[in-house]
């Protein structure tokens, strides 16, 4: 009865049955049996609960490391071609294979619109480079145009109140080239003209434009810039000299700046003859320089309003010897380059080129034809701006001040841009949001952030369109497999890996198997083995449709080697050295087959048990063919073929070896060592000679 009453005291199920029984039977007391019994049952009760908490906790801990084991297998999957491609994409960087911009569906990388090219014809080439070289002979020669100068008016707080104008004498410096470097530059003047121009007018400021004035303007011929004396002039400078009444008080005779070779007699000398009184007036010539063109045939002086500072040509004031720097200087003190404008007497005037003269005269137009119109260069327009001549001639000519600057070619570039930028719209461009998702054995693994430019994650290039991106993953990135998923919130890309990418080495196998540093050292194409193949393929285009990139590529589109072979090294026997591909073709060791080798080969050959005699009697034939003519490349399988057809040909029909030669060719085949062409080349002159010997 205990037995069976243990039986239906049994733990509950998933408890191990041999705790049970030892508890029971460690009990040796009958009347205690139910107690122990419940003891029993409660024991082996929380022990169970723990079983099962170990189990689960060591179930999770499995599958924890399931899954992390699984998500590292996914990391090393992705990491290697990512990595090599970061490798392609810093290469390509340095030294570029090809550009991108090239590629048919990246046109819309292209800066330049190629339009043109379809009206482009070879004559015309001919036409531009004349044109360019009238342009840049153009840009040489001065301005054919006549330059200007309408003075506004003369401002001297010292001059006589009794004068209303002054006279100002404009003259032309030519400056020439010296021929020995003893001498100095020979200075040829020429004398423009003579105008009245208004003494301080009240109707002027200095701060604003100059209004009209009755001054004659003064004009001067583009035919005064030209070479002359057989000298080569090197800058064109016009002179501006103003001749002023100005009362001076003399306290001891003479004063600084006095012109002691006036007409009439010295002030010293009036005064002690007592014929002058306490406020002397007297003539003072005042000038200054503007360069016009320099060495480089520039012009200096665009059109636009001037204030010039003159300077008292009669100062006898020396410049200090330790001084490197130019300074202006009014009774002894240095003032600075702007206040020179209010303490030193200034001269307004305008300045314009234009194709006709404006002066009413001819007085400074002596050699210049009015009646011949003169055609405007634009080409010549190019002029520096005033701060650029600020710096090239600060240290030649006394400074100036510009208080208008026009420049009409500028203006109208400005407003060019300005209705550029109003032209394009408002509103942004939609960006599209792309989600990339990776994938690993089916399951969804990571997936990425939106991104909202158009940017490859690879290579860091900007596709700028949807299509573009897809078309170079595909094509640059073939490693991988991309497909386009429509997605609500833009575009989703997912991503696995493509296990039929063909990653054999399909370069120069001297680039890997040869000399350290040969590699790297190319700098352009080199000779890899002595053959040509004519490669015509030409698909059809297919329309750029996003649909194409839903489906997973197919096997014709998988990218594919087209010409097999050609990346082994070989090497020589006796030096060890790599044949390099133009000795491929020539044995310099003379490497013959000796009779021993030969029968060493057709006793390994009659060896084999799993084939028949015909494929025997085959294989020791083209053995001994390949030994005696050493082909060592895969790229001389096809020769090696028509010469062992050419000697050996009747032995295989006799020996009735055709199918046996047959099934030997197309197996070259399979190892993509000859062609389809060859296999019917060879089969055809076996044919022929089958005829010839009359054997069927």
């Amino acid at each position: 009865m205990k037995p069976r009453k243990r039986d239906k005291e049994k733990p509950n199920v998933g408890e191990k049955p041999g705790i049970g029984s030892q508890q029971h039977h460690i009990s040796s007391n009958p009347h205690h049996h139910h107690v122990q019994s419940g003891h029993a049952i409660s024991h082996n009760s929380t022990h169970h609960n723990t079983t099962n908490h170990n189990s689960n906790t060591n179930q999770q801990d499995s599958q924890y490391e399931t899954i992390k084991a699984d998500h590292e297998l996914f990391l090393q999957a992705f990491e290697k071609p990512t990595q090599i491609y970061r490798y392609l994409r810093a290469r390509n960087i340095v030294s570029p294979i090809f550009l991108h911009r090239n590629l048919h569906y990246m046109k819309h990388r292209r800066s330049i619109s190629s339009n043109k090219r379809k009206d482009f014809h070879l004559s015309s080439i001919l036409v531009k480079v004349d044109a360019k070289l009238r342009k840049l002979a153009l840009k040489e020669r001065y301005k054919s145009e006549f330059m200007n100068i309408e003075f506004s008016g003369f401002f001297d707080k010292q001059a006589s109140s009794d004068v209303e104008t002054v006279e100002v004498e404009v003259l032309l410096l030519k400056i020439c080239h010296k021929k020995r470097k003893d001498v100095t530059s020979p200075v040829k003047q020429t004398k423009l003209g003579k105008v009245e121009v208004p003494l301080n007018p009240h109707n002027l400021d200095s701060s604003i434009q100059p209004a009209a004035n009755n001054s004659e303007p003064i004009s001067i011929s583009h035919e005064q810039f030209h070479h002359n004396n057989g000298h080569a002039v090197k800058s064109y400078v016009l002179v501006l000299r103003v001749r002023c009444p100005v009362k001076r008080y003399l306290s001891n005779g003479l004063c600084n700046g006095d012109i002691l070779d006036g007409p009439d007699e010295p002030p010293h000398k009036r005064r002690k003859n007592g014929k002058m009184s306490p406020f002397e007036e007297d003539v003072v010539l005042y000038g200054s320089e503007l360069a016009i063109y320099d060495k480089h045939k520039r012009c200096q002086m665009t059109d636009g309003d001037y204030e010039l500072s003159l300077q008292d040509l009669g100062s006898k004031i020396s410049p200090k010897k330790n001084a490197a720097n130019w300074e202006t200087i009014v009774d002894g003190k240095a003032i600075g380059p702007f206040e020179v404008f209010s303490k030193c007497p200034t001269l307004k005037f305008s300045l314009n080129w234009t194709q006709h003269s404006n002066s009413n005269n001819n007085s400074c137009n002596t050699c210049a034809n009015s009646q011949n119109r003169l055609v405007k260069d634009p080409c010549l327009e190019n002029t520096l701006t005033p701060h650029e001549f600020h710096n090239n001639y600060n240290h030649h000519y006394h400074p100036n001040h510009v208080i208008h600057y026009d420049d009409s070619g500028i203006k109208r570039d400005t407003v060019v841009n300005k209705a550029k930028d109003t032209s394009q719209p408002s509103t942004p461009k939609k960006k599209v949001r792309i989600y990339y998702q990776f994938y690993y054995n089916n399951n969804t693994r990571q997936q990425t952030e939106a991104r909202d430019d158009l940017h490859c994650p690879w290579c860091s290039l900007n596709c700028m369109q949807l299509y573009s991106l897809l078309k170079h993953l595909r094509l640059s990135h073939a490693r991988f497999n991309f497909m386009y998923v429509l997605h609500p919130k833009g575009a989703r890309i997912d991503v696995t890996i493509n296990e039929r990418y063909d990653g054999s080495y399909v370069g120069n196998p001297q680039d890997l198997h040869s000399h350290i540093g040969y590699a790297f050292s190319r700098n352009g194409p080199v000779r890899r083995t002595p053959v040509t193949h004519v490669i015509v393929y030409r698909p059809k285009r297919p329309d750029p449709l996003l649909s194409e990139f839903m489906e997973p590529e197919t096997d014709n589109q998988i990218n594919r080697q087209f010409i097999q072979g050609h990346n082994r090294l070989y090497y020589h026997t006796v030096t060890c050295q790599p044949i390099r591909p133009q000795e491929i073709d020539i044995d310099s060791e003379d490497e013959n087959d000796p009779e021993w080798l030969r029968q060493k080969t057709i006793n390994m050959i009659d060896e084999f048990t799993d084939v028949n005699e015909g494929e025997k009697e085959l294989m020791k034939l083209w053995n001994l063919h390949i030994m005696k003519n050493n082909y060592i490349a895969d790229c001389q399988i096809p020769t090696a073929c028509m010469t062992f057809m050419e000697e050996h040909g009747e032995a295989i029909i006799r020996k009735n070896l055709t199918r046996n030669f047959m099934l030997h060719m197309v197996n070259l085949f399979d190892f993509s060592l000859i062609g389809p062409e060859v296999v019917q080349r060879t089969m055809s002159v076996l044919e022929n000679l089958k005829e010839e010997l009359g054997m069927y």
